[in-house]
């Protein structure tokens, strides 16, 4: 019997034993997890910390890219009325150099030193309406040379005809109109009214028409008129 009772109150105490050591093992359990949401709940503290922050640092991001913009915006405006102002003093500097270098080169006969001085004044020019004056200037020379040659043909036929009036019905007086209107200069002079034109070719030209119109017989203006192609 006590033997018995030995054996019960063993196993009693092995059976205490086992439940405290289950509820020492359930006790540190329960804190370490405690331990782990308590860190868990920082962290979630910590990052919507920085959440915050990192979205008031976007706020004032905006904030500055919308100043940003806005002096961009300025600056473009600044920039296109720079551009306009640049644009109008180069017309007016372009057109003072040439009313004051080229014009004059025009006004005049053919001169080839006279031209190549002018033709120097249009490096550096961008106003297009300026420029595309250039070509007339190039071809002033080409433009006299192929008028005069056209003149002294045509003085051989018409002294052929022993300088006799011509009517608009005459082969001669035909030939001389076609002839003329397929000179290289004929078609900046007939369009002179809207385009730039020669101003000393286009009162040659004049001078021609008048004696066309006047009948071609009249050989001393026709040898004044061929003289005025003469001079370089």
């Amino acid at each position: 019997m006590k033997k018995i009772t030995i054996i019960l109150l063993t196993a009693l105490a092995m059976t205490t034993a086992t439940a405290m050591a289950q509820t020492t093992t359930t006790s540190t359990n329960v804190k370490q997890l405690e331990n782990d949401i308590e860190g868990h709940e920082k962290a979630i503290r910590d990052k919507q910390d920085a959440i915050r922050d990192i979205e008031q640092q976007i706020d004032e991001m905006k904030k500055k890219i919308k100043d940003l913009e806005a002096q961009k915006k300025t600056l473009q405006r600044e920039v296109k009325d720079n551009i306009e102002q640049r644009k109008q003093k180069f017309a007016t500097r372009d057109f003072q150099v040439y009313d004051q270098e080229v014009v004059d080169v025009l006004y005049n006969p053919y001169n080839r030193s006279d031209v190549e001085d002018a033709l120097k004044s249009f490096e550096g020019m961008e106003t297009k309406d300026v420029i595309k004056k250039k070509e007339l200037v190039q071809n002033y020379g080409e433009y006299t040379a192929n008028l005069r040659e056209f003149l002294e043909k045509q003085k051989k036929a018409l002294a052929k005809a022993h300088w006799k009036y011509q009517s608009s019905t005459t082969d001669v007086y035909k030939k001389f109109e076609k002839g003329l209107k397929h000179t290289k200069y004929w078609k900046v002079y007939s369009k002179r009214d809207k385009n730039e034109s020669i101003d000393y070719l286009d009162r040659v030209m004049d001078r021609i028409m008048l004696f066309r119109n006047s009948g071609l017989n009249n050989e001393a203006q026709f040898n004044e008129i061929l003289n005025l192609l003469y001079a370089d």
